[in-house]
């Protein structure tokens, strides 16, 4: 995979080695400079499950599996995974649940998972978009709203502005949805994963 700059957008969420879907998990724990991240979407509530409390999630492929949480807070844990987040597991590898595969976070610490306020949909949409932008020359270069070219960045997530009446204006027409699934994105453009 082509590493991303602060003016190019190349992530492809497709790229298997990076994203894995369950087909496609390395069997062997990463090396030092190895990184991937399984997104999966939350189906359900979370519910008791063998080892902790758990979610029924789906991959990019529509393959359904149980993510278990089993840390010793886990009650606490999976209060704000709701159905439609996302659980992004970094450099997970598969659990035996008999008679399925799934996941056990054993670690809630950010190096080993995250929760994105979104679904598989609206990331792949705001990636796309990304990728346009990258595509027509505007991205980390043009005011989000009005395409003006600026240097001013007014957002946790890096978006651009050219002042504050466009900032009102995107934050207003959903970016406030959006600014975390961006900064993760953009975070994941920079990230040599190989």
């Amino acid at each position: 995979m082509i590493i991303g700059t602060k003016t190019r957008y190349t992530l492809d969420l497709e790229d298997v080695m990076c994203f894995p879907d369950n087909n496609h998990i390395p069997a062997a724990p990463p090396a030092p400079d190895e990184r991937w991240v399984i997104v999966t979407e939350v189906l359900s509530n979370p519910a008791p499950r063998p080892g902790g409390l758990g979610f029924v999630v789906k991959d990019k492929s529509g393959d359904r599996f149980p993510v278990v949480f089993a840390t010793p807070t886990a009650a606490r844990d999976v209060r704000r995974y709701k159905p439609g987040r996302l659980i992004c597991l970094v450099n997970g590898s598969l659990a035996d649940f008999r008679p399925q595969l799934g996941y056990f976070v054993r670690n809630k610490a950010s190096a080993y998972m995250f929760m994105l306020p979104c679904n598989l949909a609206m990331l792949n949409r705001l990636a796309a978009r990304l990728r346009a932008q990258s595509d027509a020359g505007e991205f980390g270069q043009c005011c989000n709203v009005c395409k003006a070219h600026t240097a001013l960045r007014s957002c946790g997530c890096r978006t651009r502005y050219c002042g504050t009446e466009c900032q009102r204006t995107d934050w207003n027409n959903g970016h406030s949805r959006e600014c975390k699934v961006i900064k993760a994105l953009i975070v994941w453009n920079r990230t040599e994963w190989w």
